[in-house]
């Protein structure tokens, strides 16, 4: 009697705990200028936008993308830096809008993002004070085609350069367990 050697290897996580991805539906899109309300007053965005977005619940949530110019010694904006989010996502659901020499939106073509579908990656970022799980939304998007892997794998690399700082994935374990996961990940 020999040893039995077939036996299949163990298969490798295709997830990130706490991480879900989803393709969700443009409602509406509106510029922000000058930052959000919850923002820190030093960091505040110089351009942003506004996406309420059809997720396929009883609600419909604002998901949020902005960025700040990148700016010279003088102040001057001298490029779009983190602002590039804010193209990325008019790419991804391939609508043309430009920004102006005063670094506004050109609004023409908002209308055309509504029904359009763009792939978002939301993470646990810890809880809420009557113990929900805290739900934060990655602010780079794919198209509704793009591969899921692609969008989690630059979210690694976010998390791993450091910017992304409120990934908390070990506050699932405290939590109330009649939560199923298949429950989370259509949220």
């Amino acid at each position: 009697m020999g040893l039995n050697t077939n036996f299949e290897t163990p298969k490798t996580k295709d997830f990130m705990s706490g991480v879900w991805v989803n393709n969700v539906t443009v409602v509406s899109v509106s510029p922000v200028y000058g930052g959000t309300e919850w923002q820190n007053e030093k960091y505040k965005d110089d351009v942003g936008i506004n996406v309420v977005i059809e997720i396929g619940q009883s609600f419909q949530p604002t998901f949020y993308v902005g960025g700040r110019l990148k700016k010279d010694d003088f102040g001057e904006n001298v490029g779009l830096g983190s602002v590039r989010r804010v193209a990325d996502f008019f790419n991804a659901i391939d609508v043309d809008v430009n920004m102006d020499d005063s670094m506004r939106l050109d609004e023409t073509n908002l209308e055309s993002c509504v029904g359009k579908e763009f792939m978002r990656l939301s993470y646990v970022s810890g809880k809420r004070d009557n113990g929900k799980l805290k739900y934060t939304d990655f602010q780079t998007v794919a198209s509704a085609q793009s591969e899921k892997r692609d969008l989690v794998n630059i979210f690694k690399d976010h998390i791993k350069q450091g910017w992304i700082k409120n990934y908390r994935p070990e506050v699932m374990e405290d939590s109330n367990p009649s939560i199923g996961n298949d429950e989370l990940s259509d949220w």
